[in-house]
C-alpha cells in the first residue's frame, strides 16, 4: 500500500442494501469499495487483486462467515479481516481470533468506531510492511548499542513505547531496552542509564527474569544479561494471544449464568410510571430504539439524518422494518441530501401501503427526535461525530407533548421529497 493508492476494501454480505450503505460511507472517507453477496463471489475477487481489509459478514448463504475467514487467510494472509455480525456470540468470537481475525465487531455498526477500527488495521498493515519483526529486532538492538549517544532518552522513549504492545508495562520495556543497550550490567547501571529509581529497576528485574526476559550471570554482586530480542517478542506475542482466548473462553460460561440471574430480579418497589431518564451509552440507546419501534402500533414521528437513516437499514431486524413499513404511519424529517437507492426503493415500494411513509427535508436538524404513539419518546443531539452525546427518553405526557409541538412545527416548515410530490 502507498500513500498515492486509496486503501481498498472488500465488503461482503448477502444483502446488497447493506453492501451499498456501507459503501457509500466508506467512499465518503477516501476509500475504494468492492462488494460481493456470496463467499464464492468474495473468494474469487480475493484471487484476482489485493485488498487491504475485508469486511466479512458471519451469516452467508453459501458458507459460514469463519469458513470464508479460514479460506481468505490462505490466499490473502495481509488482508486485514474484520468480522462483521448481527448475532453475537462468544464462542464465534472465539473462532475468529483462533483462524485469524484482525477484529470483530457487532451490529449495531457504529460507522465512527467502524472507521476507527479499519484506520488502526490499515496503520498496523503500513507498519508491517515497513518494519517487518526483523526489522524491529535489528532496529533495536542496532540503536541501543549507541547508548551514550545524546539521543538515548528519546530512542528509549520510542522504543519503550513499540514493546508495550507487546504485553510489557512502560518501565518493564525500559529496563528491558536498557540492559540491551549495556550487554551485562547489575540493576544500578540500569537505572543509571533508564531513568528510573534503583528500587523498581531491582522489583522490575526480578519480574523480567521471571518472565524469561532477562537471566542473572554468575557472580557477586549480581549482574544480567537479556534474552535475544527475537525469542523474546515470539513469547510475549504467544503469551499475549494465549490470555486473549482464555479470557473470552473463560466468560463464556459466565454469560448464561449471570443473564439467567438477572432474569430473575424483581424490584421491591413499582417503578414510576413516569420518568425522563438519561442515556449515555450508544448501545443501550439502539437497544430502547428498537424496543420502541417495536412497541409502535399506529404511529412514529422521526427526526435524523440522512446517514442514521441508512445505518437504521443495516442495523435493525427485518421483519421489524417491514411490519413498521406496513402497519405504522411514519412521517420522517431528514437534512436535504442524496438519498442512496436503497433507502429511496423501500420508500418507493411502500408507497403502496395504506399508510404510506412521509418524508420531508429541512436545512439542519435541530436534534434527533423519535416519538411512538405519543406514549414516548427519545431525543437527543444531532452531532455524529461527538462521543460524548446524551440521550433522553421519557413516558411523560408534558414532556412528549412539548416534543410532539416541536415536531409538528418543523414538519409545516419542511419541503416534501421529490418522489411524494
Amino acid at each position: 500500500m502507498t500513500s498515492q493508492t486509496k486503501p481498498h476494501i472488500l465488503i461482503v454480505d448477502d444483502d446488497e442494501a447493506i453492501c451499498m450503505t456501507l459503501s457509500a460511507i466508506l467512499q465518503a472517507e477516501g476509500y475504494q469499495t468492492t462488494q460481493a453477496t456470496t463467499a464464492k463471489e468474495a473468494l474469487a475477487k480475493a484471487k484476482g487483486q489485493f485488498f487491504n481489509v475485508a469486511l466479512l459478514d458471519i451469516k452467508l448463504p453459501d458458507m459460514e462467515g469463519t469458513q470464508l475467514l479460514a479460506r481468505l487467510q490462505e490466499i490473502a494472509p495481509e488482508t486485514k479481516k474484520i468480522m462483521v455480525t448481527g448475532y453475537p456470540s462468544l464462542k464465534n468470537a472465539v473462532e475468529a481470533l483462533n483462524l485469524g481475525a484482525d477484529s470483530y465487531t457487532m451490529k449495531p455498526i457504529n460507522p465512527a468506531e467502524l472507521l476507527k477500527t479499519i484506520r488502526n488495521k490499515l496503520e498496523v498493515q503500513q507498519q508491517a510492511q515497513e518494519m517487518t519483526r526483523e526489522k524491529l529486532v535489528w532496529w533495536i538492538e542496532s540503536e541501543a548499542r549507541s547508548a551514550q549517544a545524546s539521543n538515548f532518552q528519546e530512542f528509549l522513549e520510542k522504543a519503550a513505547t513499540l514493546l508495550t504492545d507487546f504485553g510489557v508495562t512502560k518501565n518493564q520495556a525500559k529496563t528491558y531496552i536498557a540492559l540491551l543497550s549495556l550487554g551485562i550490567a547489575s540493576p544500578s547501571e540500569v537505572a543509571s542509564l533508564s531513568k528510573i529509581r534503583r528500587e523498581e529497576v531491582y522489583r522490575i528485574m526480578q519480574q523480567l527474569e521471571k518472565q524469561g526476559m532477562i537471566t542473572r550471570r554468575p557472580g557477586t554482586p549480581s549482574r544480567f544479561t537479556v534474552i535475544q530480542p527475537e525469542i523474546v517478542l515470539q513469547h510475549l506475542t504467544k503469551t499475549k494471544l494465549t490470555a486473549m482466548r482464555e479470557e473470552i473462553e473463560r466468560l463464556e460460561p459466565k454469560q448464561a449464568d449471570l443473564l439467567s440471574r438477572l432474569k430473575t430480579i424483581t424490584l421491591p418497589v413499582k417503578q414510576p410510571e413516569r420518568s425522563v431518564e438519561l442515556i449515555s451509552q450508544s448501545d443501550e440507546e439502539f437497544r430502547r430504539l428498537t424496543e420502541m419501534a417495536g412497541n409502535a402500533e399506529h404511529h412514529i414521528d422521526l427526526m435524523d439524518s440522512l446517514l442514521n437513516l441508512k445505518l437504521a437499514y443495516v442495523n435493525h431486524p427485518r421483519k421489524l422494518a417491514q411490519r413498521i413499513l406496513k402497519s405504522v404511519k411514519l412521517r420522517v424529517i431528514t437534512e436535504k441530501g442524496e438519498i442512496d437507492p436503497p433507502l429511496s426503493e423501500i420508500l418507493q415500494s411502500a408507497k403502496t401501503n395504506n399508510n404510506p411513509p412521509e418524508l420531508r427535508f429541512v436545512e439542519k436538524l435541530p436534534f434527533n427526535l423519535l416519538i411512538v404513539d405519543d406514549k414516548e419518546a427519545m431525543w437527543g443531539e444531532n452531532n455524529a461525530n461527538n462521543e460524548d452525546t446524551r440521550s433522553f427518553w421519557t413516558n411523560d405526557p408534558t414532556q412528549i407533548t412539548i416534543l410532539k409541538t416541536s415536531f409538528e412545527s418543523l414538519w409545516q416548515k419542511s419541503s416534501p421529497a421529490e418522489f411524494q410530490r
